[in-house]
């Protein structure tokens, strides 16, 4: 995904939902940005908190996401 849909699929969902409304937008920015990239929701917490995200690369943890809705 371009980072240009992202925004515009931001501005789809902008009036309608929860924070979670924006996650799949976010996952496939995400995913699409490089090849082997995962970035998993995150239902449970672990030692990093409750990340909304889990991003991953052949298995390998790059890091935790946090996604806000202001």
């Amino acid at each position: 995904m371009e980072f240009k849909q992202y925004l515009q699929e931001l501005d789809k969902n902008l009036e309608k939902g929860s924070e979670r409304t924006h996650y799949p937008a976010l996952k496939n920015l995400i995913e699409g940005a490089m090849l082997g990239i995962n970035a998993n929701i995150e239902e449970t917490g672990n030692q990093a908190g409750i990340p909304d995200f889990k991003v991953r690369k052949n298995n390998n943890l790059l890091g935790y996401i946090e996604a806000k809705k202001n």
